[in-house]
């Protein structure tokens, strides 16, 4: 039989886990950037003009996600 000790502590680890799995994946200001990002390549690759908000941008941040 499983030690409740050892019941408790896999319980917890994974709560541990699955919050800090939560916590990365969905924040909340990464998803407007990344889908801004996503909208100007797709709009330089189609040779289309870019909204102004687009040309703010910079390339920078899109090269910092390359590396990781």
């Amino acid at each position: 039989m499983i030690n409740n000790t050892f019941l408790y502590s896999f319980f917890i680890l994974t709560a541990f886990c699955l919050i800090f799995y939560l916590f990365i994946n969905f924040r909340p200001g990464k998803n407007e950037t990344n889908n801004k990002i996503l909208l100007k390549n797709l709009l330089e690759g189609l040779d289309m003009e870019l909204p102004d908000e687009l040309k703010a941008l910079d390339n920078s941040s899109t090269d910092a996600q390359k590396l990781s």
